[in-house]
């Protein structure tokens, strides 16, 4: 991809009418395929503002995750708006809070509660509440740490959210051990943080995961937390997005949506 940005930045510029680049490619990933960086040519562009099914959104290219805003959800936090009316929401994981807000602003919840481990996110979250206006309880916690003390608490909400990180990083067996570990974890904690009749919503962005091992997390500790799962739809990303054949690993996002018993 990297021989060929040059004529595609080009041409995209062409069809979407921008002017400005931000390259951002991963140390690791940069050492494996040998780019160099100081080949991508970048304009100085930090902060910018966007609208996303109404919500307006400040991104930090130059200092956020990724592209600074994760595009590929965009479909599925309208699809949660459908179903949070007169809700109270938990959302784990929420980076710069598009599904809280979104539960809020779009959904009309009650009560929208979001936690991320990283202080930047949730001080961006901040500020894009701010922007729309919108009073969510952000916590700057570890998402696990705070659902096990939320448990212990006897704590429950009517839709929870699971968004984490990328939890398997690469094909090497202990580190998929590990990884798969982690979703185990954070889904039964999110199970039982759902209130009987209430709405999970559990998403894993990680390519070495198969949507099929995914599934079977997540059935598994339903059985293992003794809570029955309806399944009511699987998501993934939005159409610009594709899946190609030859990789599946392209199929990265997997989005479960399930009412828990």
């Amino acid at each position: 991809m990297f021989q060929r940005i040059g004529p595609w930045i080009a041409r995209m510029h062409e069809l979407l009418g921008t002017k400005r680049v931000v390259f951002d490619i991963d140390d690791t990933v940069s050492k494996n395929e040998g780019i160099s960086s100081n080949l991508a040519k970048m304009d100085p562009v930090r902060m910018v503002k966007i609208t996303e099914h109404g919500v307006r959104y400040e991104v930090d290219f130059a200092e956020g995750h990724k592209t600074g805003f994760f595009c590929d959800q965009r479909d599925n936090r309208l699809k949660l708006s459908r179903y949070t009316q007169g809700q109270r929401v938990l959302d784990l994981c929420c980076y710069s809070g598009g599904f809280s807000i979104a539960s809020m602003l779009l959904g009309g919840a009650v009560e929208a509660t979001g936690v991320d481990l990283d202080e930047a996110a949730i001080a961006m979250s901040k500020r894009n509440g701010n922007i729309n206006k919108v009073r969510v309880n952000w916590t700057h916690c570890d998402a696990f740490s705070y659902a096990r003390q939320m448990r212990d608490n006897g704590s429950q909400w009517d839709t929870v959210v699971l968004d984490p990180p990328k939890l398997i990083h690469s094909r090497d067996d202990e580190d998929a051990a590990e990884g798969r570990q982690r979703y185990e974890d954070l889904n039964g904690l999110g199970m039982v943080l759902t209130r009987p009749g209430g709405l999970l919503v559990t998403c894993s962005c990680s390519g070495m995961l198969s949507a099929e091992e995914f599934d079977d997390i997540v059935i598994r500790m339903a059985a293992r937390t003794r809570r029955k799962l309806q399944i009511l739809d699987r998501t993934g990303p939005g159409e610009d997005h594709p899946v190609m054949s030859n990789c599946p690993e392209s199929r990265y996002l997997k989005v479960i949506w399930a009412r828990v018993w």
